[in-house]
């Protein structure tokens, strides 16, 4: 049992100087104690809220590296309820949002570079704010370079401050809590300089782990560490009788380039079928048939009619709250792959698409005014295919049901083979 206060020397950090997304810091103390306390009124709970005052929308702030600390010593406090959350806001702090990152992997070194190129061009932004037209103007471009430069800091500081403590909390991989064993094994996918370390640790971990959904976490983070002599070890799980290991193996080994038959089988069979979502299952926030999706996009397959069906089987099938990840996920990047970038020449008509295309449009028609990704209806507009519901379905001629029918015809044939 830990005798310390976890939040000792919490008042000695010069909060109301630092920034975060809604100003100065002052508020984060206030945060952090109710995270201690384990209780808070409102929807949300203390975790969330700071994370979205010192990591907003993926954002790393300059007060980010500063709870730090004190979220490492909370989660390492056995006296305290849901330290995986405390966990995972620390992997909030490292990297910002992971789907900005999956299905690849985080490199830290460019943003390294980032900083370095930044501080390096001081000159230039001399240069820039001495030519200003007169003093307001140039208090304003001093006051934007010197945020950049904060902004650049914040991400590396935050990054390093967590990599730091790291082998501190791997500890966490054998607690009772089968969530925070899943959150530590997700915060160790994200720090490839910490390989050599790690990779030992999570192989025993996943050797070990009784929960299907936390041993899936081990996989995706062997694979996202990138080290190819995990190869053999990630693949003797692809056969496995449970689907979240399989999916795992499946979904790491695209990570080296490799996407047999057996691998886009799983993917296809998951981005259809998903197993439950699962809070220890937590990359991408639980969704496996999001992951997928990412996963399939790197492989030859991805916009094979088999491919595209079982994805849209599985926007079909995840509707509601419930399915909300899983959704948006999976049909942001089915329309990224169907509707790449900006055509040489837009279609004239519906029957100028392709026959992914034309399968996903009817498909889309079909949803009864249903809520897709801003980036999923960017992809149609870009190539000119109409986004209002009743639009669509004339553009279509299609009958309702039509394309749902198809879609699991063609998948459900495909798994009868």
């Amino acid at each position: 049992m830990m005798d310390d206060d976890p939040l000792t020397g919490l008042d000695d950090v010069p909060w109301a100087q630092l920034q975060h997304s809604y100003g100065m810091a002052d508020d984060v103390p206030g945060h952090l104690r109710a995270m201690q306390a384990g209780v808070w009124e409102g929807q949300y709970p203390p975790s969330a809220q700071l994370a979205n005052h010192i990591v907003h929308q993926g954002t790393r702030s300059q007060a980010a590296v500063h709870t730090v600390p004190f979220l490492v010593r909370m989660a390492l406090d056995p006296r305290l309820v849901n330290r995986h959350r405390f966990v995972g806001l620390l992997v909030a702090i490292a990297i910002g949002l992971d789907n900005n990152y999956l299905p690849n992997g985080y490199d830290p070194e460019e943003d390294r570079a980032n900083l370095a190129n930044l501080r390096g061009e001081a000159d230039d932004w001399a240069q820039w704010i001495a030519e200003a037209a007169d003093d307001k103007q140039r208090k304003q471009r001093e006051e934007s370079c010197a945020q950049v430069l904060i902004d650049a800091e914040a991400v590396v500081r935050s990054y390093d401050a967590v990599r730091e403590a790291l082998p501190a909390l791997a500890v966490l991989l054998t607690s009772d809590s089968s969530e925070l064993r899943a959150e530590t094994a997700n915060l160790m996918a994200w720090f490839p300089e910490s390989a050599a370390t790690s990779i030992p640790l999570l192989k025993a971990f996943i050797a070990d782990e009784g929960s299907p959904g936390a041993a899936a976490t081990g996989l995706v983070a062997l694979g996202l560490l990138g080290e190819p002599a995990t190869v053999p070890f990630i693949g003797r799980y692809l056969d496995s009788p449970i689907v979240e290991l399989r999916w795992a193996s499946a979904f790491a080994l695209t990570r080296f380039g490799i996407a047999g038959p057996a691998v886009v089988d799983v993917l296809t069979q998951v981005v259809a079928r998903p197993p439950e979502e699962t809070e220890m299952m937590s990359f991408l926030s639980g969704s496996y048939s999001g992951l997928s999706a990412m996963a399939l996009a790197e492989t030859s397959e991805a916009t094979t009619l088999r491919a595209v069906d079982a994805m849209l089987v599985g926007l079909a099938d995840r509707t509601g709250d419930e399915g909300f990840y899983d959704r948006y996920y999976t049909a942001h990047t089915l329309f990224t792959l169907v509707f790449p970038g900006d055509p040489a020449e837009p279609p004239q008509s519906f029957g100028d698409l392709s026959n992914v295309q034309q399968r996903v449009v009817r498909f889309v028609a079909d949803q009864d005014e249903a809520a897709w990704p801003s980036g999923a209806m960017d992809a149609l507009r870009r190539w000119k295919v109409p986004t209002r519901h009743s639009d669509l379905r004339v553009y279509a001629g299609m009958s309702r049901l039509a394309n749902r029918l198809a879609a699991e015809a063609s998948w459900s044939e495909w798994v009868r083979r």
